[in-house]
């Protein structure tokens, strides 16, 4: 879901005719009229251009309404209508029609703050036609904003909007379509110059998300404005909009009738301005290093931190870390620390898991060889320090070796640098980096080189510069290592290197499963095993990161939004039936998910694959449903609520930008109609589902209340902006000293983002994913140097949904055992079936903790048991995937192929078909790994005997079964 293109512009063709008589009329009225005797008198001097006859009362109306948008005219606050002085100006013949139509947009849509969004779509599309090789018709110009600009559109498309811009002079329309008026910088500078929000947001990068002006409550709404606006909300933003307008622009500008409204900023902006030269004085004069070229590009904030630090190496971090690039020379002086090279600051006391990791790296456990394998540690501990210490111990051990530390982005890369010269006091010249323009290399005699991986591997640089160096000993150092598993970036493992470390909270995608997919066996082939593993829990108990508490919300779909999720399931049931009857045993031999397999199928089919097209609509339609679930949105309020009152600050994570956008503006965002029963509907207004489900609307209307409410005070992070400074500005101003109180994100947060520690977590919308868990309490957990301060994380999911994978794989209860971890209920489901569910209510009065009937299975992994005492009809505690044959109505076995039914020859599995058609007159025989055969009867699995799917013989044909399909994953899609 993207941004919407603002409300079309009804009635502005032949704007110059129209204009002339509604300004002649309200010029020989002086202004004595009300609107509707205006819209009758203007009604009696229009005809239809045909001549056959005056516009009807509501059309004339509409455009009487729409040109006071356009200020062409001007309604007073008694209702009566007139013009602008720069509208007699035009009527007298001082100014032409163009000047006076841009005066009037100008001073409507921008000074009196109106239409703010309508200057942006005017620029938009003069900036596409600037761009365009020839001209482009309507149709095309929307084309474009689609792919381009992420706009999305009502049925009047962008209608008026060309039209416009051509009778402003902007643009000229042909037969062929629209061309920009040449010379186009003419209008190009215009737009840009009263386009007050990308102005602003250059500001704001220019002196510091915190400096003041502006205040924190016009940052505050800002903020707001602009995240509603970017969810496709309209209307109600505005009243947001006037409080940065009226504090950004001088008041004389909105203020004064004049005949050339300019715009104008207030005092208090200009002297910020002046208060930059006087900074950037006193920091040459502190530090004369600072040249002027030094300092072009560095914010208010950063230059006010330069001017206050008490050495030039101080001052050249705080101008790296602001992110406005980093040359040799600045970093040269970030050394001279007064202690030995390589060494700790005598004060600095390593942890004891620190100590105890680094010295496990170096020697060789079990199958891993020493100095290599994997540290799993809970973000937050430290394993950048732990990490020092290993370089510390392995230079000094090898002399003439080097290290690569291996970043996946910029900031991580600058962290590193800083921590290398600042922590362990290694010697700048011996510091070597690839990234953000700069590339060092290891024949310069740098021992130590950070990359950023995207440098590492292009055009195959790290191997380069290695082979280059050559050197007897090689440490490569790879942090946030599972960034690493892609076709491309896995090419670092290729490079020559005798030792390696592998760093990160979250290294393997399934942390309980010993069926490793492709990825995690890269990771754990190259790196070695994972050696040392800080749980949360051990974190807790060594004072590293706070208690905390998990609470797990359990709701139920309502009635309606059952029956559709049903159907959904029937649908993908199906398509899983088709797909394992014609690709049979074949999935077992592909490595990777049960998805992955398929898409894997599908790239090499030669013709259309239906079945497996299939699986992938219907499991997305109910994902989609089970995401957007009305009981969903009311917790999210209750949640935001509660924590707002009790001044907490909280992150809501979710998996899409399109669900952030559904939780700030669902009174007017549109969707997919998922509750109907009609699979896959559009709806062009979410509104129309309010008569058939009250309940949402009342879940929706309170969460967009809620928004506007002075207390509640968002930013949003994610990778969506038009601008990424904007998630620059939400890690300040959620920051300790900052403002905000709620993070809206998507997904969780990226490694390397210092994002200030939140109170409470809420994870909206989740995707399953373990690593996204634990990254998500990675962010709720970081407290600083307050770790007594407990979080709580809120996982909300749908009770007997594909939500409940979230719980698979993993034992979270086991792994948090030392937290508090709860699971609940929400309880007014029925009053959010019929609408009477009270948003008033206390979030704590609606929920209850869950009953042990209600928690959900965590579906861990089952270990094999011995069977030796087990006979044929006992119950089974083990695996229940692998290899699956079925039993038909006859009670004869076979295999489901895509040329038919592939009857068994073999004694041992007609015995257990023959067993199983007793007992339930045929179905489906599993053989896990173990060679166990099992069925499936009454959610309980029973042992059926031991079988060897390789000595299976055929009555038609011959053949061996290889393998078979994993499915468990199935049935858990299912």
């Amino acid at each position: 879901m993207g941004r919407r293109f603002p409300p079309p512009l009804f009635g502005v063709e032949r704007t110059e005719r129209r204009a002339k008589a509604f300004v002649t009329l309200a010029v020989e009225s002086d202004g004595d009229l009300d609107k509707s005797t205006f819209v009758e008198r203007a009604r009696r001097r229009l005809q239809k251009p045909d001549g056959e006859g005056h516009y009807s009362e509501s059309y004339m109306r509409r455009i009487v309404s729409t040109y006071i948008q356009l200020g062409v005219l001007r309604q007073r606050s008694d209702g009566t209508v007139t013009v602008w002085q720069f509208g007699r100006d035009w009527h007298a013949g001082e100014i032409d029609f163009e000047t006076f139509l841009w005066y009037a947009i100008k001073r409507t849509w921008v000074l009196e703050g109106d239409f703010p969004e309508g200057i942006d779509g005017l620029r938009t599309i003069h900036r596409i036609l600037v761009n365009a090789d020839g001209p482009l018709t309507r149709g095309e110009i929307r084309r474009q904003l689609e792919q381009s600009y992420d706009y999305e559109f009502n049925d009047q498309g962008i209608r008026g909007f060309p039209t416009l811009l051509e009778a402003l002079g902007a643009v000229h329309g042909n037969d062929s379509g629209y061309e920009a008026t040449k010379p186009t910088d003419r209008w190009s500078d215009r737009f840009r110059n009263v386009d007050l929000l990308p102005t602003f947001e250059r500001w704001l990068k220019q002196e510091g998300p915190q400096v003041n002006p502006p205040p924190e409550r016009v940052k505050r709404d800002l903020s707001k404005y602009y995240i509603y606006r970017e969810s496709g909300g309209h209307g109600r933003h505005r009243q947001l909009f006037d409080t940065f307008r009226r504090d950004y622009l001088k008041s004389s500008a909105y203020e004064n009738d004049v005949s050339n409204p300019k715009i104008q900023r207030a005092e208090k902006y200009v002297e910020a301005e002046n208060r930059r030269r006087e900074l950037r004085d006193r920091v040459r004069s502190s530090f004369p290093s600072f040249t002027g070229d030094k300092l072009a590009g560095l914010s208010t904030e950063t230059l006010e931190r330069i001017a206050d630090a008490d050495s030039p190496s101080e001052a050249y971090r705080i101008k790296a870390a602001s992110g406005s690039g980093l040359s040799r020379t600045d970093f040269e002086h970030w050394g001279g620390a007064d202690r030995p090279p390589y060494a700790f600051p005598a004060e600095f006391e390593l942890y004891d898991w620190q100590q105890e990791a680094a010295s496990a790296w170096f020697e060789s456990d079990g199958d891993r060889d020493a100095e290599s394998g994997i540290a799993r540690v809970v973000t937050g501990a430290g394993k950048t320090v732990m990490a020092l210490r290993v370089i510390q111990r392995w230079l000094d051990a090898n002399p003439d070796g080097v290290v690569t530390i291996v970043v996946p982005t910029n900031v991580l890369m600058r962290q590193w640098l800083e921590e290398l010269v600042e922590k362990l006091n290694v010697p700048t010249e011996d510091i070597g980096w690839a990234g953000g323009g700069h590339k060092d290399r290891f024949e310069d005699d740098y021992r130590v080189l950070v990359s950023i991986v995207n440098s590492a591997v292009q055009d195959g640089f790290l191997n380069t510069t290695l082979s280059q160096r050559d050197p007897s000993e090689h440490l490569l150092i790879a942090d946030e290592c599972h960034r690493y598993t892609s076709e491309t970036f896995s090419n670092i493992f290729e490079y020559p290197r005798t030792a390696s470390l592998g760093l990160s909270a979250t290294p393997l995608s399934d942390p309980g499963s010993e069926d490793r997919n492709e990825e995690d066996r890269l990771l754990l082939n190259e790196l070695g095993e994972i050696y040392y593993d800080l749980t949360y829990d051990e974190a807790i108990k060594r004072d590293l990161i706070p208690d905390f508490h998990v609470r797990y919300i359990g709701f139920d779909l309502t009635d309606a939004e059952r029956a559709t999720y049903d159907q959904f399931t029937e649908k993908v049931a199906d398509a899983v039936s088709d797909i394992e009857t014609r690709y049979g045993n074949r999935l077992y031999d592909l490595n990777g998910t049960f998805p992955q397999k398929l898409r894997t199928i599908a790239d090499g089919a030669e013709g259309p694959t239906p079945a497996i097209a299939d699986f992938f609509q219907f499991t997305q339609q109910r994902r989609d449903l089970v995401a957007n679930a009305i009981g969903r949105q009311a917790i999210t309020f209750s949640l935001l609520r509660e924590n707002i009152d009790a001044s907490k600050k909280s992150i809501v994570f979710q998996e899409r930008i399109e669900q952030l956008e559904q939780m700030v503006a669902p009174f007017e965002t549109r969707g997919r109609n998922y509750r109907t029963g009609g699979i896959a509907e559009e709806f062009g207004d979410r509104r129309q589902l309010y008569e058939q489900y009250p309940g949402l609307k009342v879940a929706d209307k309170a969460l967009e209340n809620l928004f506007f409410d002075a207390d509640y005070r968002p930013v949003m992070y994610h990778s969506g902006h038009r601008q990424s400074s904007w998630n620059d500005f939400a890690v300040e101003w959620f920051g300790d000293d900052g403002f905000a109180n709620v993070m809206l994100s998507v997904k969780a947060l990226i490694e390397g983002v210092d994002v200030p520690s939140a109170d409470v977590g809420i994870v909206r919308v989740s995707s399953g994913s373990v690593r996204q868990r634990i990254q998500t309490l990675g962010r709720v957990l970081r407290t600083g140097d307050n770790p007594s301060s407990a979080s709580e994380l809120y996982v909300l999911y749908a009770r007997d949904t594909v939500d409940e994978n979230i719980f698979r794989d993993y034992d979270w209860d086991e792994q948090l055992a030392t937290a508090d971890v709860t699971h609940l209920t929400w309880n007014p489901v029925d009053n959010l079936e019929t609408g009477n569910w009270d948003p008033e209510m206390s979030f704590w009065d609606c929920v209850r903790e869950a009953t042990p009937e209600e928690r959900p299975d965590p579906g861990m992994e089952r270990p094999v048991p011995d069977v030796e005492d087990l006979s044929r009809g006992d119950e089974y505690s083990g695996p229940r995937d692998g290899y699956r044959f079925s039993v038909d109505s006859d009670g004869n076995p076979f295999e489901k192929t895509a040329d038919g039914r592939q009857y068994i020859d073999h004694e041992n599995a007609e015995e257990i078909a023959a067993y199983v058609y007793e007992r339930k007159g045929g179905g489906k025989v599993i053989v896990n790994e173990a060679g166990h055969a099992l069925m499936i009867q009454d959610g309980t699995a029973v042992f059926l005997g031991t079988l060897d799917p390789d000595e299976f013989n055929y009555r038609e044909g011959s053949g061996s079964v290889t393998g078979a399909p994993d499915n468990d994953a199935l049935d858990e899609l299912i």
